[in-house]
């Protein structure tokens, strides 16, 4: 009986174990997208560079002044303790920078 408990035990603590490992994490993967965008590159060329696992409101621009400024909603399996925003901003249709915040 008792070797029928540590198996189970040996096999919860696998099947825990490849959970967490299994779960991709791809919010180091968004920064390094959002990172390595060219300067002035259009909505378009954005769009298409975008992961599948980053989902971004296109229709929907905060607009301030000249900019568009586009949040990005949610990124696949993110695990992000401090719980950052990131917006994407565009002036007249070209990409200039990204922002986060808390």
């Amino acid at each position: 009986m008792k070797q029928v408990r540590n198996f189970s035990r040996i096999v919860l603590f696998l099947c825990c174990t490849h959970l967490v490992i299994g779960c991709k994490n791809y919010y180091n993967d968004t920064i390094d997208w959002l990172d390595n965008l060219e300067p002035n590159s259009t909505i378009e060329t954005v769009k298409e560079s975008q992961p599948k696992f980053v989902h971004i409101n296109w229709n929907d621009p905060e607009k301030v002044g000249n900019e568009n400024r586009y949040y990005i909603q949610e990124v696949k399996g993110s695990y992000d303790p401090l719980g950052m925003s990131h917006i994407l901003v565009f002036i007249d249709g070209k990409f200039d920078r990204r922002e986060s915040h808390k």
